[in-house]
């Protein structure tokens, strides 16, 4: 290579790395002798240990101006350009702002999804809403929550991804909270599963980063239409604030349960979460709403929401007396808060397992109405289910004056087959009835209706009872039965579940 042609790379990289900017007097130092000798070879002859098939002028001329940079030690002052970047400061920065784009995304993301479900409007695919909220965490962590902050975040994404369905959708809302849209629950089967997710968050929290359980996570859930008017027509962060206003709004489906717990984590296991709404029952010789029925459901350990007489397991007596006492005390807490508030509540019909309340138990349920003021027991019917796998029809004639002495009266839950109405009359039962989510009652069919069902009615008149029909999900069976004769009816087909056993 000549001086015309271009420079080599090692070349441009020397005039890159040791250029100097030109001194405003410059003054001739003497070279110390090994810079003399450098720059004294002849041009052409190799540098001192390049390669000679490398170009031997540029070799000398990058060794020679290797040595026009060294000082007297003989050594090399590299030229560093001076940059004004904090790392920490500006990759957390960059990290930041990444964050927030992911979010944004996210959101955009569920809001597309929930314009989808509403457009489809498919009823059974209604989608329902759930905000995680951390904001009590980090009030408790103070100093520590921006370590815990990441570790506490990633818990919560991980327990909820594991809970969603293919066709939810999960978004961060801000740092500490997300929004889910549970595309195929409805509003009840949407907070039972949103209870879930709270609690499982707060036995990790606590098992992994030490907090203490007092309510830190709450979780809340509407319905898809209050969320989607409330962000009409504004723009992407103005409808994310107005998302958060409606949560605001609604009560915390998962509050933390008082007392010390004393499930041990097997039952626990097998139990899942258990959630709790209520059937308005038609008083059809009055044509009122006046009584609520509690209905449960329950997340179980696959995942499956199961609802009425099917969420109560076949053969596990601790885990239907579990169900039974949840939905007890459940009622108790509700008349009591409605009284308080000044509402009107209806009359709780409560339905319990034989075994829950004479084998299981060992009283407790009784004693849990037991400790109630007179005054406050006339609110309570309760209903014993005879249908217990395992438990002898006996058992309920040792029920029935257990618990009467401390509700306003009792029924009792019966199958197709049941014929001694008398002997629950001398008993002082006020009602006899069947629920038609049993899986004993089977498919109904215009015949096993007419021949298995509807004659109960008649018998329970003739022995001065009163009787009831619960779960019709048919308009035409809720027109037979109540032609039939029932004093009480209750289903989707008569009423939706409602939270609270409030008469408006």
């Amino acid at each position: 290579m000549t001086q015309d042609k271009k420079p080599g790379f090692l070349k441009r990289l020397a005039d890159a790395l040791f250029e100097e900017e030109p001194e405003q007097n410059p003054t001739q130092r003497p070279k110390p002798a090994a810079q003399r000798s450098v720059a004294e070879q002849t041009v052409g002859d190799p540098a001192p240990g390049l390669d000679p098939a490398f170009d031997n002028d540029e070799a000398a001329q990058i060794s020679a101006r290797l040595a026009a940079v060294q000082d007297e030690d003989g050594r090399v002052a590299v030229k560093r350009a001076a940059v004004d970047w904090d790392f920490d400061e500006d990759f957390g920065a960059l990290a930041v702002a990444e964050k927030a784009t992911d979010m944004a995304v996210s959101q955009v993301v569920f809001a597309a999804k929930l314009q989808e479900v509403i457009e489809k409007g498919d009823k059974g695919s209604a989608g329902k809403l759930q905000l995680l909220n951390l904001d009590e965490i980090k009030r408790e962590a103070g100093d520590r929550w921006e370590q815990m902050a990441e570790k506490a975040q990633s818990i919560a994404e991980q327990v909820i991804r594991h809970r969603l369905a293919p066709s939810d959708v999960v978004a961060p809302y801000d740092d500490h909270s997300f929004i889910v849209l549970f595309a195929e629950l409805t509003e009840e089967q949407a907070r039972l599963k949103a209870a879930a997710i709270a609690r499982e968050v707060r036995e990790r929290l606590l098992g992994e980063l030490g907090v203490k359980d007092h309510g830190w996570v709450k979780a809340f859930v509407t319905d898809i239409e209050t969320l989607q008017n409330a962000s009409a027509g504004a723009t992407p962060d103005e409808a994310v604030l107005s998302w958060n206003k409606v949560f605001e709004a609604e009560e915390d489906c998962a509050p933390p349960l008082p007392g010390p717990q004393t499930i041990d984590a097997d039952l626990q296991s097998r139990l899942g979460e258990v959630g709790i709404s209520y059937r308005p029952t038609l008083m059809t010789t009055k044509g009122v709403i006046g009584i609520y029925a509690p209905h449960l459901l329950r997340l179980d350990a696959l995942n499956r929401i199961l609802m009425g007489a099917a969420a109560f397991p076949h053969n596990d007596a601790a885990v239907t007396f579990e169900m039974d006492k949840a939905a007890a005390k459940r009622a108790v807490d509700q008349v009591r808060i409605a009284l308080k508030a000044g509402q009107r509540t209806g009359l709780l019909h409560i339905t319990l397992h034989t075994s829950s309340l004479v084998t299981h138990s060992s009283g407790l349920i009784i004693d849990m109405f037991r400790a109630l003021p007179p005054e406050f027991r006339r609110f309570f019917i309760i209903g014993i289910n005879t249908q217990t796998p395992g438990v002898p029809q006996t058992k309920l004639w040792e029920a029935l004056p257990a618990i009467q002495p401390f509700c306003r009266s009792v029924t009792v839950q019966v199958t197709t087959e049941f014929s001694d109405f008398d002997r629950l009359a001398r008993a002082k039962v006020s009602a006899v009835g069947i629920d038609l989510e049993e899986p004993d009652i089977g498919e109904i069919t215009p015949t096993s209706l007419t021949r298995a069902i509807l004659p109960l009615a008649k018998h329970a008149t003739k022995a001065g009872l009163h009787s009831y029909l619960y779960g019709i999900k048919r308009r035409e069976i809720a027109r037979a039965a109540k032609d039939a004769g029932f004093t009480y009816l209750n289903g989707p087909a008569i009423a939706a579940n409602t939270a609270q056993p409030i008469i408006a």
